[in-house]
């Protein structure tokens, strides 16, 4: 099984493209791992979505389509320091055009590591992933 990382920093809480997008139709990805975690000192800990598409809730919210994984961890201040951290990955999704990220809730800057897996497609099932990219909705 070939797979592929993609990892960053999120420094704000605006939406940000992570491209994916080969020009092909027929070849996907499924998202396999999704972490976050910070360097910083915030108790509050740091919280992360992804998602398919830009317009995508804000926030986590996982009533909305678009949103395919979630992931954070948070850090007590106690010495040695307290942690738990989570990654929820939607199991049902191919991913065709590019991936979308947004920090929730954290002062400290984010890091990133997403795990993808590379899919072959057969046009109907293309066709039928990017439907469902859409929400459903093409009126967007």
């Amino acid at each position: 099984m070939r797979v592929r990382s993609l990892r960053g920093q999120l420094t704000d809480t605006n939406v940000h493209r992570i491209i994916v997008d080969d020009g092909r139709a027929t070849h996907g990805y499924i998202v396999r791992e999704f972490y976050v975690w910070t360097t910083g000192a915030s108790a509050d800990g740091v919280y992360a979505v992804l998602g398919n598409q830009y317009d995508m809730v804000p926030g986590g919210n996982a009533s909305d389509n678009r949103q395919i994984a979630w992931a954070g961890g948070a850090w007590g201040t106690a010495t040695p320091p307290a942690s738990q951290s989570f990654q929820v990955v939607d199991p049902d999704h191919v991913i065709v055009r590019d991936l979308f990220i947004q920090r929730i809730n954290s002062n400290d800057t984010a890091n990133y590591l997403i795990v993808i897996e590379p899919r072959t497609l057969t046009e109907d099932q293309a066709i039928m992933a990017l439907i469902k990219e859409r929400s459903q909705d093409d009126s967007r």
